[in-house]
């Protein structure tokens, strides 16, 4: 997989927060020779699922709220076909970028993507409770494009980097109070390291004791149990699809092996942490 000379789909540009992961994401992992950009998340993720390029940047979690609904759901869901290959955690660093010569006070709109707003609405409600805060469905790059075009009214959450390629000032900085976020690069091919110290386990666990003897197993390989996210599925009582995440240090033949004992189980990710 070093030698390796993959596509990695992101959002927006190199100065949307995206952008700047999968930035991120190239330099620890050089496979990535190529960053292709798109207009949104959800194009990111079908440009990953149609293998029109060899992975996509996505965020898995974020400090303050927690996993990444979609991402949940495109992994466990029944015929889930990505794989998690490597991945990047970095702080956000929002910015609010407002247009030259504009004053806090005259803000009536904030724009910007959905972590990033979500991340840095309380510093927003506290600083502009004038203003409305609205979420787009691209991202940070065209937000900023529209507070250019304003009369200063207008105003985005983006990044200081973003800001300076713009011309824009920044109103405020760290906005997010030193908020978090971790990104997948998820791909159709399952590029596994041969000795992980990673591993994501999706599947469906009922009232049956098999996901405690999944998590034995995978100690017994040398893996601990480190997160375990559901899935509500809305069938029976104590049933979820799980998204579970290992750490550790083994041989991704062993964990093969024990995978192969359990039923509606799949390795979903068998990967090296770099930082």
């Amino acid at each position: 997989m070093s030698d390796s000379k993959l596509s990695l789909g992101a959002l927006g540009g190199p100065d949307t927060f995206n952008g700047m992961g999968a930035l991120q994401m190239q330099a620890r992992y050089p496979m990535f020779a190529e960053i292709r950009y798109f207009p949104t998340s959800d194009a990111v993720i079908e440009a990953a699922r149609s293998g029109a390029v060899d992975a996509g940047c996505a965020p898995e979690q974020m400090s303050r709220t927690g996993f990444h609904d979609g991402m949940l759901a495109r992994m466990t869901e029944p015929g889930a076909k990505l794989h998690v290959i490597a991945e990047t955690a970095r702080g956000y660093g929002c910015a609010l970028l407002a247009k030259p010569g504009a004053r806090l006070a005259q803000i009536r709109l904030v724009t910007g993507h959905n972590g990033s707003i979500n991340h840095s609405r309380p510093w927003l409600e506290a600083h502009l409770p004038q203003a409305k805060i609205e979420i787009v469905e691209t991202h940070s790059e065209q937000a900023a494009q529209s507070v250019l075009a304003s009369d200063g009214r207008v105003a985005s959450v983006g990044s200081a980097d973003l800001a300076a390629r713009f011309g824009l000032a920044v109103q405020g900085k760290d906005i997010d109070g030193g908020a978090a976020v971790n990104y997948w690069a998820v791909s159709l091919q399952p590029l596994f390291n041969e000795r992980p110290d990673r591993l994501l386990v999706s599947g469906r666990f009922g009232n049956d004791g098999q996901l405690a003897s999944l998590v034995g197993s995978m100690a017994e390989a040398g893996y601990r149990l480190r997160t375990a996210c559901p899935r509500t599925i809305g069938e029976q009582l104590y049933e979820y699809d799980y998204m579970l995440r290992f750490a550790g240090a083994g041989s991704l033949a062993d964990i093969r092996q024990r995978l192969a004992r359990f039923s509606s189980l799949r390795l979903a990710g068998a990967w090296e942490v770099r930082e």
